[in-house]
């Protein structure tokens, strides 16, 4: 684990950082790249990334400090602090959908047609974050006897809490778990029959990966007893898994951008009735 890449002078670069641009970078190209020739042009969508950056970073912060009042209570000037960590990928994801309600509404573009495109570049990139999260050494699993276990290197958060043990390296785990994803989610964005399914079946995937993980985290927001990931995670898992199950119970409708096929029969017998 390396949480400071480099320095530049007196500049720390950190590791999380970085690796959340990268992930921010690769996410938007995939998206660029998915959405050719539609109406979400490459200059459109970068100028989108940018907001949608800010309203990840805030959501983020936000859904943290709201969990964990506790670290904030006594000072809560910190909870401005966001580059120092405390972060979570939930409230980013809750916030970007808020964004993008507004902003497609007004544009009047398709949202569900949008968020089709843009599901698998949010996997890759929650994906490649997590690297950042290993690096910086939070987001930790729980103690391990196993080959896999891993020592944090002191001064991260899983050192400051459990010193040299050796832990489940969760952050791994969900990442690879999210590159699972991302190829189910490339599956089914080529054989979709509606707008909207495949950011339905990201919300259904990651849900249940993440509400299985928590299995092997301690360092989970909670509220009460509970554990907050769990909670917010099975919900949506079952609200998106609800709608899959109505929309495949009902006559498909055609994606955005694809013509429905035409049965001559019909047309036939008319002619035979007419003539």
């Amino acid at each position: 684990m390396h949480p400071i890449l480099f320095t530049i002078g007196s500049l720390k670069i950190h590791a999380w950082g970085v690796m959340v641009a990268l992930g921010l970078t690769v996410g938007l190209l995939l998206t660029v790249r998915l959405a050719k020739g539609s109406e979400f042009t490459a200059e459109f969508l970068s100028d989108y990334a940018l907001y949608a950056l800010i309203a990840g970073l805030l959501g983020a912060r936000i859904w943290e400090v709201i969990f964990s009042w506790q670290n904030f209570a006594g000072n809560p000037l910190h909870a401005l602090m966001f580059w120092q960590g405390g972060l979570s990928i939930q409230g980013a994801v809750v916030a970007n959908l808020l964004l993008a309600w507004w902003y497609w509404g007004k544009k009047k573009l398709s949202l569900r047609r949008f968020v089709d495109f843009a599901a698998p570049g949010l996997i890759l990139g929650q994906a490649i974050g997590r690297v950042g999260c290993f690096l910086n050494g939070d987001a930790y699993g729980k103690p391990t006897g196993a080959w896999y276990g891993v020592v944090y290197q002191p001064g991260t958060p899983a050192y400051r809490v459990w010193g040299a043990t050796p832990l489940v390296p969760a952050e791994l785990f969900e990442g690879t778990l999210d590159i699972v994803i991302l190829f189910i989610l490339l599956y089914v964005l080529k054989r979709k029959k509606y707008d909207g399914q495949v950011a339905l079946w990201y919300f259904v995937l990651y849900s249940l990966a993440r509400f299985g993980l928590e299995f092997l985290r301690t360092d989970s927001l909670m509220i009460g007893p509970i554990k907050a990931a769990q909670l917010t995670t099975l919900l949506t898992a079952a609200i998106a898994g609800a709608i899959l199950w109505y929309y495949s119970n009902r006559p498909a409708a055609v994606p955005t951008g694809k013509t429905p096929e035409t049965d001559p029969a019909p047309l036939t017998r008319n002619k035979r009735l007419v003539g």
